[in-house]
């Protein structure tokens, strides 16, 4: 009796037995796979474009950009000089942060003194740009800015950072720290507000962003453009010095010269880039002369508007990422489509891959993620899907059951 209830005890322990192991091999052989995880994960790749082409000039020191990116290239050591009347665009966007102006205003109307007077005759007397002034003259904070900006007149800088400031050393001051905040960092603004003094110092660099921050204050861009302008008191018309004002595509921004600061000219020109048009901004300094200066501008600034190339940034099927299958093997991910950009010569493209988790019933060509490239002042964002090369192979029932979980 004994011996068959341990028989029949042994047989219902193998019986539980057997039965665990089916229902756990049904289990395992039919349990959804955990999703497929991608191996590279969110990458940051780089496509680095063609060298690039410009025609950098053979003096001085020159840089470039384009309005709304920071500087794209610099050539010459960026050692600050003497600005000459490019400081005076410094002058016209910090007397505005005292004293703004939109687009069509005219802003306040300024009596000029005897004061303004005498600083006329002082920049007489050392051969300096001027307008002419009258004690008693009366004339608008915007039309002082199109004679300081248009003839360059050094007498204008100074008499409206002075009814801006109080005086010269307030305006150097309050200007200083100003374009510290703007990132100018090798810009040191001195004893007067024109550029005439050589104490005003800057850099190419620091030019080119200067030409930019003015293109991008509508009531200044639209005074550089100007060829002339009428109507200032006392003397009529005053006309644009920048000669090469609508060549070339040239829009703005600012000339200068003096004996110590030899030639400066910023430039500002349109071009086309991905249909969208763009400002290229160029700066040269320490020229010997101006007309050297603008000379040896065109050809730099014609190389800047033709110093893009398409890029191809993406091509169809390569590959862009894997999944690794836990089972064995790996799970190639490719770009669906392709995309090309017209891209500055000598750039970098940031290109990024997000890859999501995925099933393991996702099949050949169903997309399991995004390849984008933010949008830049050249072009809007743009997004191309990325799939899978094959589809995954299928795990062995032995890996299943050896992988519960």
């Amino acid at each position: 009796m004994k011996t068959f209830r341990r028989r029949g005890g042994q047989r219902w322990l193998y019986g539980a037995v057997a039965l665990l192991v089916v229902v756990y091999g049904c289990w395992a052989g039919l349990r959804p796979i955990p999703l497929l995880q991608a191996a590279s994960g969110l990458t940051q790749l780089t496509v680095q474009s063609a060298t690039s082409t410009l025609n950098w000039p053979a003096t001085g020191q020159s840089a470039v950009g384009l309005v709304g990116s920071p500087i794209l290239d610099t050539h010459g050591a960026q050692t600050p000089v003497p600005t000459a009347s490019t400081a005076k665009l410094i002058t016209a966007l910090t007397v505005l942060q005292a004293k703004p102006l939109a687009p069509g205003q005219q802003g306040p109307t300024i009596t000029l003194t005897a004061n303004d007077v005498a600083i006329y005759n002082a920049y007489l007397s050392q051969d300096g740009s001027l307008v002419v002034v009258q004690a008693g003259e009366q004339i608008s904070e915007y039309q002082m800015l199109e004679a300081m900006l248009l003839p360059s007149a050094n007498n204008m800088a100074d008499s409206l950072a002075i009814w801006a400031f109080g005086s010269l050393p307030a305006y150097s001051t309050f200007a200083n720290k100003y374009v510290q905040q703007l990132g100018l960092t090798e810009t040191h603004i001195g004893s007067d507000a024109s550029g005439f003094n050589p104490s005003t110092t800057s850099t190419a660099h620091d030019l080119v962003r200067l030409g930019e921050l003015t293109m991008q204050n509508p009531l200044l861009a639209q005074i550089v453009g100007q060829p002339s302008a009428g109507g200032i008191p006392v003397v009529g018309t005053i006309k644009n010095v920048n000669r090469l004002l609508g060549t070339d595509n040239i829009i703005g921004v600012k000339t200068g010269n003096t004996n110590q600061a030899g030639g400066v000219f910023i430039s500002a020109s349109r071009t086309v880039v991905n249909t969208k048009p763009v400002t290229v901004v160029t700066a040269l300094a320490g020229t010997p002369t101006l007309a050297q200066a603008m000379t040896d501008s065109l050809p730099f600034i014609q190389s800047a508007q033709a110093n893009f190339k398409s890029v191809p940034v993406i091509q169809a099927g390569s590959v862009v990422g894997h999944y690794q299958l836990p089972w064995g093997g790996t799970l190639p991910v490719i770009a669906s489509s392709s995309f090309n950009l017209e891209a500055w010569n000598g750039s970098v493209i940031p290109v990024t891959i997000k890859l999501n988790a995925v099933r393991d019933s996702t099949r050949t060509g169903q997309t399991v993620g995004q390849i984008t490239m933010p949008a830049s002042i050249l072009a809007g964002q743009q997004s191309v899907p990325a799939a899978l090369q094959t589809s995954p192979t299928v795990p062995s029932p032995f890996w299943r059951l050896l992988h519960p979980f």
